[in-house]
């Protein structure tokens, strides 16, 4: 009876793992993502060891402006996100903590930029942008690779 009970066991964690980008892609009202200025994810970026490293990310929330069935992501403005850099362990976690520093997005462009900073030891670094306000929390991440 087990073995019969195995298929069906597969099959539906095969179908969740295929609808599960899915559901993924449905925002639902009010929630909120940190992403780059066209509202794609935040991009690994390379840089030469020693290099200035700019960051920019904005805060989006999904909400509409007048009709209800329209709702979008719509850049906000004056929220705080927190930059963090991490060492990246050898299996990818967060290592040390490298450099941070918090951001408002920008009353016109929406943009958080913290200020510059440099890595001057070659490796792969996590980047973890959270936003921690009165909206839905959210974080974003990214590599920051040294060469």
């Amino acid at each position: 009876m087990k073995m019969k009970l195995l298929p069906l066991f597969l099959m539906a964690v095969m179908v969740f793992s295929v609808a599960q980008p899915i559901f993924a892609g449905n925002p639902q009202l009010e929630d909120t993502k940190i992403a780059m200025k066209n509202g794609e994810p935040l991009k690994d970026i390379t840089v030469n060891a020693g290099d200035s490293i700019e960051l920019q990310a904005r805060l989006y929330w999904y909400w509409y402006t007048v009709d209800s069935a329209k709702a979008q992501w719509i850049p906000q403005i004056c929220r705080y996100l927190d930059f963090n850099v991490y060492k990246s362990n050898a299996d990818g976690t967060n290592g040390d903590l490298v450099w941070s520093d918090t951001a408002i997005t920008n009353f016109f462009t929406a943009n958080a930029n913290p200020d510059e900073f440099t890595l001057n030891e070659k490796g792969t670094y996590n980047l973890v942008v959270k936003y921690e306000g009165k909206l839905k929390h959210c974080s974003a991440t990214a590599k920051i690779n040294v060469v």
